[in-house]
């Protein structure tokens, strides 16, 4: 039976929507009702830059701008996207480690891309997932730069690499040639950042035009901007207002989104000396290698290798960065760097004489650096990049990154401060440690004497050396000779510069 006029429920908004035969009257009404539903509820519509990275088929795009423009979001809606329209599918989400990628991407996937009991989501916890596996046999790769082993044997249609500034051009070139499983029309990789300094590998090539650079705002986020009143939302008001509320080069990055650098930067000219990663590296035959060390547990242990060449230019062509190292672990990864660069003598920071003991009783020469005056030790290095004598390969991403955050903090009268700010300062001190170790000794002479103390031999706790049976049978680490003590001065000045450089 039909029911009267007067019997029939009335109709749903939805409804009087659908039913709507002028066209631009129905997108007025449902923008209307999207305004009125909260912002976390509504579906995900990207806008300004996420727009565009969504339409882009380019092979490489750069997607950079300030803090919570919504930047990872959007990416991880267009691989998702992806995933669902093209079947089997192969993406990598990726970050340089592990740890930062669980605790943040994967928090944004499932908590916001995916739905809640979403079928890629059973199996392992977030902490151990491998993959998201979709029932159309596309797959969501997990993997970071730290442990790339996984990364490189396999293939993939799609790679987003979320907060880009934390890779080296080599790690994003590995990236890019892992692109080639072809089963989506095209093939693309994508790099998500906030920015960085003006120099950055990230910012050059898409300055030169290798990349596809999209630029997102606050108002591109919609849980910031409502776009239905065109206004922001209270979540909104409050972030732009603690965004409000920094200053410097931070407030230049994360709320103007500028590619800015520090005023007082101590090595403003460290920029121009990087040199991209090769295979032949460094490009002259060494002379000398040596490496300087900054302890650390809490706070990172750093350590960087030079390698003195015939120029008497120093090229620093690797460096070794990671905190929560306990002396068994970090004496297995100097081990490896001795062994790679035939490393003569460590240069260390004084501060820890039992970890220099340690390395001793495994057969590492280290040494306390010669000279522990801050300033002094600046000076030095500052004198190298004036000369033009020291190079840095771009792989060493935490020394560089550091070089471009490492300044002075106005002082009294307009002045300067007499040293540094000593924050993320760690890679800063171990290339200080390096370089007043090998500058000090340049004029003394190719070979030690025996009164400049015995070569190092193992001693009993050498039993305890983080060493392998494999590694200690394949590797004979080769030590070079010390130079000779002479009569020279120290500039620090209660001891001959031998004795500061190769006595006890």
């Amino acid at each position: 039976m039909v029911k009267s006029g007067s019997d029939r429920p009335a109709p749903s908004v939805a409804a009087e929507i659908l039913t709507t035969l002028d066209a631009a009257g129905a997108a007025r009404q449902i923008k209307k009702l999207a305004g009125s539903i909260p912002a976390q509820y509504r579906p995900y519509r990207p806008y300004g830059a996420a727009e565009q990275l969504f339409y882009s088929r380019v092979p490489e795009i750069l997607l950079v701008g300030p803090a919570g423009t919504g930047k990872t979001r959007a990416v991880l809606e267009k691989v998702f996207l992806c995933a669902q329209r093209f079947a089997g599918i192969r993406a990598l989400l990726a970050r340089k480690t592990r740890a930062s990628l669980s605790q943040s991407v994967l928090v944004t996937l499932e908590d916001k891309v995916l739905w809640e009991n979403h079928p890629v989501l059973g199996g392992a916890s977030r902490r151990y997932r491998q993959s998201y596996l979709f029932s159309n046999r596309s797959e969501l790769v997990t993997g970071s730069l730290d442990k790339p082993d996984r990364i490189m044997s396999t293939e993939f249609d799609l790679i987003a690499a979320f907060e880009a500034t934390e890779l080296t051009l080599e790690d994003w070139q590995k990236l890019l040639s892992r692109l080639r499983n072809a089963r989506m029309p095209f093939q693309q990789a994508i790099a998500d950042c906030n920015p960085s300094y003006p120099g950055h590998w990230l910012n050059r090539r898409a300055a030169e035009g290798s990349m596809q650079r999209l630029i997102s705002r606050h108002q591109d986020n919609p849980s910031l901007w409502d776009h239905a009143h065109g206004r922001w939302t209270p979540e909104g008001e409050r972030y732009m207002a603690t965004l409000g509320r920094l200053s410097g080069v931070t407030r230049s990055r994360l709320l103007d989104g500028l590619w800015a650098a520090p005023e007082g930067l101590v090595y403003p000219m460290l920029p121009e000396l990087v040199l991209p990663d090769t295979h032949d590296k460094p490009p002259l035959p060494p002379l000398r290698v040596c490496a300087g060390v900054d302890w650390g547990f809490h706070e990172p242990t750093a350590i960087v290798v030079g390698v003195l060449c015939e120029d008497d230019c120093l090229y620093v062509v690797e460096e070794y960065y990671q905190s929560g190292q306990v002396p068994a672990e970090l004496g297995l990864r100097l081990q490896a760097l001795v062994r790679r660069w035939n490393i003569e003598v460590l240069f260390c920071d004084s501060s820890r004489p039992e970890m220099i003991e340690q390395l001793r009783r495994w057969d590492i020469l280290a040494r306390p650096a010669p000279v522990k005056p801050v300033d002094l030790g600046i000076s030095k290095v500052l004198e190298r990049l004036q000369n033009r004598q020291l190079k840095i390969y771009d792989c060493c991403v935490y020394l560089l990154h550091e070089a471009t955050e490492y300044h002075y903090e106005p002082g009294g009268q307009g002045r300067l401060a007499r040293l540094p700010v000593q924050i993320n300062d760690h890679a800063m001190d171990a290339l200080r440690y390096l370089i007043v170790g090998v500058d000090f000794g340049r004029g003394l002479t190719a070979h030690r004497s025996e009164s400049a103390g015995p070569a190092l031999a193992p001693t009993p706790a050498a039993a305890d050396a983080p060493c392998t049976t494999d590694e200690a049978s394949a590797s004979t680490m080769v030590v070079k000779e010390g130079p000779a003590e002479v009569d020279t001065p120290a500039e620090a000045g209660t001891a001959n510069l031998a004795e500061l450089i190769w006595g006890e």
